[in-house]
């Protein structure tokens, strides 16, 4: 599967970016390309939506953090979302899941919303 990014807009200054696929140094881009776009349209909340990435390496997670420190010094935040198990390790590993702010949602929820989607 191609990575791909979709960026979903949910209020003036806050939108959800939605990897899908493999988060990884070959993969890298379209990600980094999402962040650096919201920084630029003065974003101030972003989310990182992980539920459809299939795998997240260092190179992936260096991509979040750096945008994370961007939006902090601007005042901003960055939240991690549905972090699957190899990330919840990543992040458990490096420390980072006390520097940037993951929340799980409710898989009842979050099919609900999909299904509100058509998806």
């Amino acid at each position: 599967m191609e990575p791909s990014v979709r960026v979903e807009v949910t209020g003036r200054e806050a939108i959800i970016v939605h990897p899908v696929g493999e988060i990884d140094y070959s993969s890298l881009d379209p990600l980094r390309e999402a962040l650096l776009d919201a920084r630029i349209a003065g974003v101030r909340d972003i989310i990182v939506d992980l539920t459809e990435v299939s795998f997240l390496d260092s190179q992936g997670l260096a991509v979040i953090l750096y945008a994370h420190q961007r939006q902090r010094s601007a005042g901003g935040r960055l939240v991690l979302r549905n972090p699957n198990d190899n990330a919840r390790r990543l992040l458990t590993v490096t420390n980072l899941s006390t520097v940037i702010d993951v929340e799980h949602t409710e898989p009842a929820a979050a099919s609900s919303l999909a299904s509100r989607r058509g998806g």
